[in-house]
């Protein structure tokens, strides 16, 4: 009998227990069932059936195409269940939004998308200090889907011509590879108004290893081979043939270190520029050491280099544009180019020369412009240097060209 009366009052303290438990009801809901990176996802969680004065624990959890969970923690997002520990008091609603690049929940990153598929948002309230639920788990489907780079590079449209390429024998600060100087004629192009920013680089590769930070700031500590497979995926996300093809691909980390690769100059895809190509439009127009004049005083006008640059980088488009609309063709980084580097390639080449594209064999490649940390005489127009193909520094980024249409 008294086991029976025992039995009776457990199983009355089990279903008002049960019964607490299943009270409140908490429901999450998204905006809508289909995203794309880049889209704004909006997720609102709800709990109705409890009193206000009730506090209750919230874990919020991703459930991601390959089976993993994600649950939001005080300090972002991740793999695995926990509680985030709100203190919330019910009932309640809040609402957060997640950009799948660059947007925050909470001020923290963004969940784990990084796959198509089917996701769902998952939402249930636990009693403070314990695992045991205070709600039935809610949960909200939705589609994601991978959308292209939706970068815009300002290009700004070069006009064929020709030039005196190279420095003459008495230009200041002159190296004997700038000569002997000789007229070369540019078929029409384009090139990016400034370097490749750090943004544009993350938005087409999704990583950034420059040193310095900063969004607007040109991207640096790049391989020359780095820069070839962005200009090929900015291609691919716009719709234009690729220009180049690589081949033997060997990577270490994000970066690609060697590879074989050919141009096709037809295709109307972005590529990096010639030498000749870069030259002319640093010129502009211009026969004098720099495109704004011969002094350093007028370099301080055109770029960041050694004495005004406090030893970092700048944001791109922060010193004056040259008369063809273009920035930083002075200092800030050096600007990798497509040509092997061969000290005494001017020698070799006829005069008039028509659409150099440099050597087809060498074992460095071809730099151009200067870089924060460089001398005034290292930064003028007609200034070259090379490196391999693999090296990375902080003063080397990029600009890239296109075939005109």
């Amino acid at each position: 009998m008294r086991a029976a009366v025992v039995c009776v009052v457990f199983a009355l303290l089990w279903l008002a227990w049960t019964m607490a438990l299943a009270a409140p009801t908490v429901t999450i809901e998204t905006d809508a069932e289909t995203y794309e990176a880049g889209d704004i996802i909006e997720v609102t969680l709800s709990v109705e059936n409890v009193d206000f004065s009730t506090t209750l624990d919230t874990c919020i959890g991703l459930l991601i195409p390959d089976g993993s969970i994600y649950t939001l923690g005080p300090y972002g997002w991740v793999s695995g269940i926990m509680s985030w520990n709100s203190e919330m008091r019910m009932p309640t609603e809040f609402s957060m939004t997640a950009h799948f690049r660059f947007g925050v929940p909470f001020e923290l990153p963004a969940p784990p998308l990084d796959q198509d598929g089917e996701y769902q948002f998952a939402s249930l309230c636990v009693y403070p200090g314990t695992h045991i639920w205070a709600s039935n788990l809610s949960r909200a489907p939705f589609s994601y889907f991978a959308a292209g780079p939706s970068t815009e590079i300002t290009m700004v449209s070069i006009a064929a011509g020709s030039f005196l390429m190279g420095s003459p024998r008495d230009e200041p600060g002159r190296y004997s590879d700038e000569g002997p100087q000789r007229t070369v004629n540019i078929s029409a192009f384009q090139i990016s108004q400034t370097e490749v920013t750090q943004k544009q680089w993350e938005d087409v590769m999704g990583w950034n290893d420059s040193n310095f930070s900063g969004e607007d700031h040109p991207v640096a500590q790049v391989t020359w081979f780095d820069c070839v497979s962005f200009c090929n995926e900015l291609s691919e996300a716009v719709g234009y043939t690729k220009c180049y093809t690589m081949a033997n691909v060997d990577f270490s980390g994000h970066h690609i270190r060697l590879a074989d690769v050919t141009c096709d100059f037809e295709a109307n895809g972005y590529r990096l520029p010639t030498t000749a190509e870069w030259e002319y439009a640093c010129r502009a127009g211009t026969t004098t050491r720099f495109n704004t004049g011969d002094s350093d005083s007028d370099l301080d006008r055109a770029g960041w280099y050694s004495h005004n640059s406090d030893s970092m980088t700048h944001v791109v488009g922060g010193k004056e544009q040259n008369a063809w609309g273009l920035y930083d063709m002075h200092g800030n980084v050096w600007e990798w180019c497509w040509d092997w580097y061969d000290y005494g390639y001017y020698g070799t080449r006829p005069d008039p020369d028509y659409d150099p594209r440099g050597p087809s064999i060498g074992r460095l490649l071809t730099l151009r412009g200067g870089g924060w940390s460089d001398l005034a005489l290292d930064c003028r127009s007609a200034r070259r240097g090379g490196a391999h193909t693999w090296n990375r520094s902080s003063s080397s980024g990029f600009r890239v060209a296109r075939s005109s249409d």
